[in-house]
């Protein structure tokens, strides 16, 4: 590489680091965290997730037992989500909206008892909304759509100052192994510059392919459209289901219920299929019913069935993991990003990886800052 493009490469990594690596850190650590975001949730509100229902065992999952729920706690409460759980006898997560009421999210066992609630956009810091806070940070900065989308511009940035920082340590002289061993290696016993340099440059050059994936990820996740027309450009994708509406349901207007739905998703619910969750959606006029199959990493499963609210009608069906390779890499790359593609292995190395960011940013500043100090020597 000419010495002219060296020193501006040099100058890129360098500022881009500066700029965003504070946000590289803590997308990072909150990364961590939310790896095991359902296991710390459950252990720091343990009210929350254990019920007290003696027939618990031998309840059968009903979606309209928790929503039913919700609005007998709450007078005029709309039930959204409704997410079951995955053995009879769990606990339901309701997202609702309700009258002069904050909260947004309950807790339901399973004889129909509230068990809390509280208001995933908070964005505080106490034991009962840490992880949605910490959730709602790292995918959107609290900003909404325009956040999410911010993320995922942040997330390409990132990935820029990766590959710039991959040229820049790639080793220049030597053959083979030795080559790679004098690029990899970090000597205590001289400069703390040099020391400080080559921590950098090895952690950076072994952990770099990891740290580009949850990058372009993250890019991903944050402008899926974006990243769908890019993919598309080079592999047949299946057409976006997402977007799919009907006219809004009126006020008073007549609509099937959440156990009718459950009945038509029913069929679908074969070779170890799951149905995690139903989404009533007034406003586009459907019911979502969304279903994991054995073969899918996604917790929230990527089968979904698009239903007429008015009529029981299955309009459309989403089942990527059955579809092209382009569709089953697409539906593959959250849960890649948060660790629930793989065993738990992957997840433990996802967890550990967000926490790299941080040594990148310090051993970045502190290389600058003691060869500024040398060069002043």
């Amino acid at each position: 590489m000419k010495a002219a493009a060296r020193h501006w490469l040099t100058a890129l990594h360098r500022w881009a680091g500066f700029t965003l690596g504070a946000l590289f850190v803590l997308m990072g650590l909150s990364g961590t965290v939310l790896v095991f975001d359902e296991e710390l949730d459950a252990a720091l509100n343990p009210a929350l997730y254990h019920g007290g229902c003696a027939s618990a065992s031998t309840a059968p999952v009903d979606a309209a037992l928790a929503a039913d729920a919700v609005q007998a706690r709450w007078p005029g409460a709309r039930p959204g989500f409704v997410y079951l759980p995955e053995q009879p006898g769990g606990i339901y997560r309701v997202t609702f909206k309700a009258p002069k009421v904050a909260d947004n999210e309950a807790m339901v066992d399973a004889c129909g008892i509230v068990l809390g609630s509280r208001d995933r956009q908070a964005g505080t810091l106490d034991a009962l909304h840490l992880m949605p806070t910490l959730q709602t940070w790292h995918l959107n900065m609290f900003q909404g759509k325009e956040g999410r989308m911010a993320q995922g511009y942040i997330g390409l940035a990132i990935a820029v100052l990766l590959i710039a920082g991959l040229v820049l340590a790639w080793p220049k002289s030597g053959h083979g192994i030795k080559k790679w061993r004098r690029a990899l290696h970090v000597k205590l016993n001289q400069h703390r510059y040099r020391t400080h340099y080559d921590l950098h440059r090895a952690a950076g050059l072994l952990f770099m392919p990891l740290l580009l994936v949850l990058a372009l990820t993250g890019f991903y996740n944050g402008l899926p459209e974006l990243g769908r027309s890019l993919v598309a450009g080079v592999a047949p994708v299946a057409a976006d289901r997402r977007a799919l509406a009907l006219p809004k349901l009126e006020k008073g207007e007549a609509a099937i219920s959440w156990k009718e739905v459950q009945a038509i998703a029913a069929p679908y619910l074969t070779n170890g299929t799951q149905l995690v969750a139903i989404a009533r959606q007034p406003e586009r006029g459907l019911y979502q019913a969304r279903m994991r199959r054995a073969d899918d990493s996604q917790r929230s499963g990527t089968y979904r069935l698009f239903i007429d609210m008015r009529t029981g009608k299955v309009l459309q069906i989403s089942n990527p993991r059955a579809g092209e390779y382009a569709d089953i890499f697409l539906a593959s790359l959250f849960p890649l990003h948060s660790g629930q593609l793989g065993g738990p292995a992957i997840k433990w190395l996802i967890a550990l990886s967000g926490l790299l960011p941080a040594l990148f940013f310090f051993t970045g500043i502190t290389t600058w800052l003691l060869r500024r100090k040398k060069q002043l020597v």
